[in-house]
């Protein structure tokens, strides 16, 4: 779980969010909208903060499925796709998003969705190193 010293895990102020707008009588739907949550966990979110307020709400933890690639090989595929494709020993010119998928089976042992590799290019940054297949 990733923490902030100063504002504790990385999903507190989502959650911190949500007591509010729950509190104000918001509805879930936008809750869900406002806050990029699924309606299912908002609804989850609802239920607990009209049992147990703000502190049960916090203490529900990190749930969701645990990542399967270590925070240090996150970081050796990262570094990876920032450099060629041969320095890894591919005979490709240009990463591709199968090409991901095929490192990250060789490498980590781990199989990942076509849509998995597309959310882990995503949300670190790496579009810009990757062509389109």
């Amino acid at each position: 779980m990733s923490t902030n010293n100063t504002t504790g895990p990385r999903w507190s102020g989502r959650r911190a969010r949500a007591a509010q707008m729950l509190a104000a009588g918001i509805d879930i739907a936008r809750v869900a909208t406002v806050l990029d949550l699924s309606p299912a966990t908002a609804r989850r979110y609802e239920s607990v903060f009209a049992a147990g307020g703000l502190g049960a709400l916090m203490g529900l933890g990190d749930v969701g499925r645990r990542p399967r690639l270590s925070a240090d090989g996150l970081a050796r595929l990262i570094d990876a796709i920032r450099q060629s494709p041969h320095k890894v020993g591919f005979v490709a010119e240009c990463w591709t998003n199968p090409l991901v998928q095929r490192y990250i089976e060789r490498e980590f042992q781990i199989s990942y969705s076509y849509s998995h590799i597309n959310r882990l290019i995503r949300d670190h940054g790496l579009q810009h190193w990757i062509r389109s297949a």
